[in-house]
């Protein structure tokens, strides 16, 4: 929460989230979403600290817009109604997401709304760790990334954060490859 200069109770989760991350099934949020039973406890205690948003303000050009875009899933399309209500009533916020996808999608479509409401205001797993390395030091956070490669399963451990971290790889390795993953979609990343 450092790197969002904010509490759990100050961010804002879909309804859904409990429902796509499985955290009602225990195994199967294990076997599906997180590869361990600690990862299950962080990740609902997580969910279940944030607040939940409530039915997004309806724009159908906007929606229109957004339904033209292959990538955008449903939980995206929820998050980005909410965001455009923000934007259109100049409130503060950050859009957080994993779904790398949609966000190429986004900047490859038509929808110049779209990008305008996501224009440094995006969060995702590679530029909170960037972040987090600033605020608490390159070997801290890569002793907890690699310490966590350990309790999840292989297959379940992110991708990048397996190339980025581990034994043998510096801080400017593991700047490098989250700061390439992150180029494509470089111009919504919050600075």
């Amino acid at each position: 929460m450092s790197v969002f200069q904010c509490g759990l109770g100050e961010c804002y989760v879909l309804d859904s989230a409990k429902h796509s991350l499985y955290l009602n099934d225990v195994e199967k949020c294990v076997s599906k979403r997180v590869g361990s039973y600690q990862s299950y406890d962080r990740l609902c205690n997580l969910v279940h600290s944030c607040r939940v948003l409530g039915a997004a303000d309806e724009d159908l050009d906007f929606m229109d817009e957004l339904l033209q875009i292959d990538s955008i899933d449903d939980g995206e399309l929820l998050l980005l109604m909410h965001a455009f209500s923000l934007y259109q009533n100049q409130q503060p916020y950050s859009f957080t997401t994993g779904d790398k996808r949609a966000l190429v999608g986004i900047l490859m479509s038509q929808s110049d709304r779209a990008k305008q409401i996501l224009f440094q205001r995006v969060e995702c797993v590679e530029s909170i760790i960037l972040k987090a390395i600033r605020i608490y030091g390159f070997p801290h956070i890569s002793t907890k990334l690699i310490q966590a490669q350990a309790l999840v399963a292989a297959e379940k451990y992110d991708k990048v954060l397996r190339m980025a971290f581990g034994a043998g790889r510096d801080e400017h390795h593991s700047n490098n490859c989250l700061s390439q993953y992150l180029a494509p979609v470089g111009q919504f990343i919050k600075p």
